[in-house]
């Protein structure tokens, strides 16, 4: 491979002799808990980035300015446009579920939201990744008050977009969360990734996860790779 960029606790990002690009390269790490909890699940990286470029496309297809370039079919490696990125993590929730039903009680899980709510917290696992409110973002030089409010409206069609693409293959999207970067223009555009880690998806007959909360909630590794397995065939086919 070549040259390493940076590395996290489920992607690796490398050079390519073109400035503007870099290739993704997706690990068999699966982590939990702010990375308290982490094992290794042979063929993840392989799904995740399959499930990753499959739903990137659907955005780009509904006007949705996504990093996404390629998808390399022989390995879990994507190319994908050089972003800046921004240290925040953008949620955006249609159902009651997860960290949203320990903040708001009075909401039982799986209800449906009066509209679907767009949340930012700051990435750090030290932190524990603090909600933030918007004028947060300007005040810690995360992002201009224009770029929050552009985030929210990208977030609001990812969420049309894709909402309308499970619907077809009857899963629900209950929940998923999105990062940002800027492009060498200092355009905006939605990075990192997309799929069973970074989203809740509920079966619309049977109420079944088909995302990591089947990891975090303490199923066995083989359980979590039935799953995973399970999500790609119904999203890539």
């Amino acid at each position: 491979m070549p040259e390493k960029i940076s590395e996290g606790k489920t992607k690796i990002i490398y050079k390519t002799p073109d400035k503007d690009e870099v290739l993704i390269e997706f690990k068999d790490d699966i982590t939990a808990l702010d990375g308290e909890k982490h094992d290794i699940l042979p063929g993840k990286g392989e799904i995740n980035a399959t499930i990753s470029a499959k739903l990137f496309e659907e955005l780009e297809r509904g006007d949705v300015p996504t990093h996404f370039i390629s998808l390399d079919p022989s390995k879990p490696v994507m190319r994908a446009k050089r972003l800046e990125m921004i240290p925040i993590e953008v949620v955006c929730r249609n159902l009651a579920a997860g960290h949203f039903l320990q903040r708001f009680p009075m909401f039982t899980k799986g209800e449906k939201l009066r509209m679907p709510i767009v949340e930012f917290f700051l990435k750090n696992d030290e932190l524990h990744d603090p909600m933030l409110v918007e004028d947060h973002l300007p005040l810690l030089a995360l992002a201009s008050g224009e770029e929050v409010q552009k985030m929210k409206e990208i977030t609001r069609r990812v969420n049309a977009v894709l909402s309308d693409f499970f619907q077809k293959i009857e899963l629900t999207l209950v929940d998923f969360k999105i990062e940002f970067g800027r492009d060498s223009a200092g355009e905006l555009m939605v990075g990192d990734e997309l799929n069973c880690d970074s989203m809740r998806l509920w079966e619309i007959d049977t109420g079944e996860a088909f995302d990591k909360d089947v990891y975090r909630k303490g199923g066995s590794l083989d359980q979590v790779k039935d799953i995973y397995v399970k999500s790609l065939r119904r999203i890539v086919g």
